[in-house]
């Protein structure tokens, strides 16, 4: 589940960077199509960009600490109770792998 306060920050920062660039192309004399093609490229490649970096933040891979156990939960975008709860579940074996 992704963060609306994120997602609003990457709207912003794309959009500030988007503005920047294509005023930097407008006033290089070039023409309106450039710049358009120019701000729309940054834009996309800022808002991918910026969703790659928080989407990589926000991941968590957590493993059982038992040997031979292959139990991994991998959280994205969970909140602090469901991190705490999640970790305990993967790091505690006898909730998930029976007797070892």
């Amino acid at each position: 589940m992704a963060s609306r306060t994120a997602d609003q920050i990457t709207l912003v920062a794309s959009t500030a960077a988007g503005a920047v660039i294509t005023y930097q192309v407008w006033t290089s004399d070039a023409s309106p199509f450039t710049t358009s093609a120019v701000a729309l490229f940054a834009l996309v490649n800022l808002a991918w960009t910026l969703d790659a970096l928080r989407r990589n933040q926000a991941k968590h891979t957590i493993a059982c600490p038992e040997p031979g156990c292959d139990v991994q939960i991998t959280m994205t975008g969970a909140k602090p109770a469901e991190q705490v709860r999640l970790t305990a579940l993967a790091t505690d074996h006898s909730r998930h792998g029976g007797t070892r």
